[in-house]
């Protein structure tokens, strides 16, 4: 019975953020190992989706390697964006270029000040590897990404620009 408890709870879990525990038809079950969330899955503190608070702009219709040619964006000093999951590791991605502006990341901390990150570059980088967490133990974590209304000295303006995050489950 508790062996049946387990399996049930890990596979409600599992279920719960999306990721797929194995297809029984072709009798695998590998789990997924990458979780892939667009910056467009929104909701108010829900695993598996970001929270923006803040004045963010969501940017469409731009297919130049944004995936689903999406990305959000603030310019906007202590704007937030909070993504909430279950897993060991996380990568958020974005948009780079000439007006890109500086962030802090913060994982699983109430902290403003956080990691810096950097969106500028000297030519536009869509699908950028901006922020990679180190290994984590498996629950529930917070990243959260804090616009600092800062730039670098050879930016144009100051665009924190999200283009989404993957997650091992």
């Amino acid at each position: 019975m508790r062996c049946i408890n387990w399996q049930i709870a890990s596979v409600a879990a599992a279920l719960l953020i999306g990721a797929t525990v194995g297809d029984a038809a072709a009798g695998s079950n590998t789990p997924k190992q990458v979780e892939v969330v667009d910056d467009t899955v929104t909701g108010k503190a829900l695993l598996g989706r970001f929270d923006y608070v803040g004045k963010w702009q969501h940017v469409h219709g731009k297919h130049d390697g944004r995936t689903n040619g999406t990305s959000t964006r603030s310019t906007h000093t202590g704007d937030v964006a909070i993504f909430r999951f279950i897993g060991t590791r996380i990568r958020l991605y974005g948009i780079r270029g000439p007006s890109g502006g500086r962030a802090g990341i913060a994982l699983d901390e109430a902290s403003t000040g956080g990691v810096p990150v950097d969106f500028y570059a000297p030519r536009i980088q869509t699908h950028a590897l901006i922020y990679e967490s180190p290994a984590l133990a498996r629950g529930v974590h917070d990243l959260s990404i804090v616009v600092w209304g800062t730039r670098d000295m050879h930016g144009h303006y100051y665009y924190v620009n999200i283009d989404g995050v993957e997650f091992e489950p």
